[in-house]
């Protein structure tokens, strides 16, 4: 399931890679009504642009157009059982996209403008996005992942292997940036300063409570098999005593501490991610089978 979190870490990159200007509205020419709603030139070629910001290939003109008749059904869809994401909430997540790239929204609209989109095209995404998502888990059965299908799933992947885990000791060390503040490369800088001496866990974690604006927050312990394989991966490669890459969150700049690495037996580092897989497998199934039922009952008119 793609969401906008997932599209992050590549929009940073392809942002400054990208070109193109906005076209102009005289340019525009009407291909589809959706129950009455207008899909343009211009709103094919915003989408397009879109995709390749986002790192990936762009699908072709009627592929696209078919891609935002379906965002038009699926918004109506969830608008008439009452499931609505208004302007305010709608800026939210886009707040919420613009600091975890470490931006203000006024930042990242005007990055997406200096490749062509405007930003309205990228909320149009999220908003299409996020009440989908609480359609199909409103009106298709339970998505459930049994116990039994992910052992099975781990099994034939394990072909036979003794499964092992590991279980992390995590502190959270935070470098606190206000909401609204522009300090977040900064801050940035001062955490792999610190990452770039720590070398133990008691002498580094004493010296990082004594940094301005830093909290260190009480250990966490967390099971490999519990989370998504790219934490993981992080963490697989960060030695005991050492600090993980800084991030930047909702708080300001997060980094951990890994303190203590203890190999469980019966467990695998796979499960979260077999698990993700078959609950993401049955959410696309349901998604599909409820899309094409509603693009029947619409009135989609070429033009």
């Amino acid at each position: 399931m793609l969401t906008s979190a997932r599209l992050l870490p590549i929009l940073g990159l392809a942002l400054a890679l990208l070109g193109g200007g906005v076209a102009p509205a005289a340019a525009q020419q009407l291909l589809v009504l959706v129950n009455g709603q207008p899909i343009t030139s211009y709103d094919v070629a915003q989408r397009q642009k879109l995709h390749q910001v986002i790192g990936e290939k762009p699908p072709g003109a009627k592929e696209t157009l078919e891609e935002l008749i379906d965002q038009h059904v699926k918004v109506a869809a969830a608008n008439r059982i009452g499931i609505t994401l208004d302007d305010e909430e709608l800026n939210k997540l886009f707040a919420g996209v613009a600091e975890r790239s470490g931006r203000t929204p006024d930042q990242l609209a005007a990055l997406l403008g200096q490749q062509g989109v405007n930003a309205q095209t990228f909320k149009n995404k999220l908003r299409a996005d996020n009440v989908w998502q609480q359609y199909v888990r409103a009106r298709a059965p339970a998505i459930n992942v049994r116990d039994t299908d992910v052992l099975a799933a781990l099994s034939a992947k394990e072909s036979g292997g003794q499964m092992v885990a590991t279980e992390f000791k995590l502190y959270p060390i935070i470098f606190v940036v206000p909401r609204g503040s522009n300090a977040h490369q900064a801050r940035l800088s001062e955490a792999n300063a610190l990452r770039s001496r720590f070398t133990n866990c008691d002498s580094g974690l004493e010296a990082a409570k004594g940094l301005r604006e830093v909290v260190v927050r009480s250990p966490v312990h967390r099971m490999s098999s519990d989370m998504p394989a790219a934490l993981r991966q992080i963490l697989d490669k960060t030695d005991v005593g050492r600090l993980t890459p800084p991030e930047v969150t909702q708080s300001g700049v997060e980094i951990f501490a890994v303190c203590d690495k203890v190999q469980v037996k019966g467990e695998s580092s796979q499960k979260r991610e077999i698990k993700d897989q078959l609950a993401s497998t049955q959410f696309q199934a349901e998604s599909k089978k409820l899309l094409a039922d509603l693009r029947k009952s619409a009135l989609i008119v070429y033009r």
